[in-house]
């Protein structure tokens, strides 16, 4: 259960042999099978299906382990790390087989846009977003942590270049963004900013409980707190009990998980380049063209002229 990587400078293009095109959604061909991801956009969904769709380093890890716990009363992911793996299969990466056996009710991971998701009006989904700058530093570290059979020692300014131009897999953070945003008001639709449960997780799991038609109580929130908390997470070893479960290259899902860290990496003109896309993108959306004004990601002097 390993995210894509992105394609580096080394190779011919990003349609090259080392990764499969799909819808206009992009896989590397190393962790991924053609057959397998077209049975999983193939897949029918159900009524009391939950999706968690996200793009890469969104915080898709920590909402499996609310939802997860939510679920079942509190349990953590390592109480039976079968029985949380089997609750939450990746749609993409395990195919439409895989996710029609899961346990049920569990959460269906995904990172395809949402036109592409298998739909029922009665299915619940959770979006989850975070700002591009956080996103970007957070993929060229995972990239950097996988070992054997993936890519290594990526620079960043490699991947940024990628990133910036929308040739990262699985899809363009942008048009991922504006899929999840389209879709906002849906009613089966909940969609989360990973900076507000970085300020607030408490609000944000009795929003997932709701929308999940679960009742709360105290106990319940405090014990979904803990349990989906980056520290346990960590010192539960989510990382290496995922990886000798599924026996693949190691990685590391969880790392710093910080609002704002992109400060640490990205150049001035880096960041100037991602504030002119966001802009670009978001032109016919001003609602969202302020989500993150709290936490001070764009430069909102040059939003203002454009």
């Amino acid at each position: 259960m390993t995210d894509p990587l992105c394609v580096t400078s080394q190779e011919k293009s990003i349609d090259s042999d080392a990764s499969i095109v799909i819808e206009g959604m992009k896989f590397r061909s190393k962790l991924y099978n053609r057959e397998v991801i077209r049975s999983a956009l193939n897949y029918v969904a159900r009524p009391n299906d939950i999706f968690i769709f996200t793009i890469p380093k969104s915080g898709t890890t920590w909402m499996q382990t609310i939802v997860y716990a939510l679920l079942n009363n509190g349990r953590a992911f390592d109480e039976d790390i079968d029985d949380y793996i089997t609750h939450n299969p990746f749609l993409e990466m395990h195919g439409r087989q895989a996710v029609e056996a899961m346990k049920r009710r569990g959460a269906i991971k995904t990172h395809v846009l949402f036109d592409h998701l298998p739909y029922h009006p009665k299915a619940k989904y959770i979006c989850v977003i975070r700002n591009p700058k956080d996103v970007c530093l957070s993929f060229h570290r995972f990239v950097n942590s996988i070992g054997e059979g993936a890519l290594e020692d990526i620079p960043f300014d490699t991947l940024f270049d990628h990133f910036i131009a929308g040739k990262t897999l699985h899809v363009d953070y942008f048009d991922h963004l504006l899929s999840c945003w389209s879709h906002r008001n849906d009613e089966n639709v909940l969609l989360v900013l990973y900076e507000d449960m970085k300020k607030d997780i408490r609000s944000t799991i009795n929003r997932v409980a709701r929308f999940l038609d679960i009742e709360m109580n105290d106990q319940l929130l405090e014990r979904v707190v803990t349990v989906s908390s980056f520290d346990f997470l960590k010192q539960a070893g989510y990382n290496e009990k995922i990886v000798q479960a599924h026996t693949v290259a190691t990685f590391k899902f969880l790392r710093k998980g910080i609002v704002g860290d992109w400060r640490t990496e990205l150049s001035e003109e880096q960041s100037r380049l991602v504030d002119a896309r966001f802009r670009e993108k978001t032109r016919d959306f001003p609602e969202l063209r302020t989500v993150w004004d709290e936490y001070n990601v764009f430069d909102k002097e040059e939003r203002q002229k454009a």
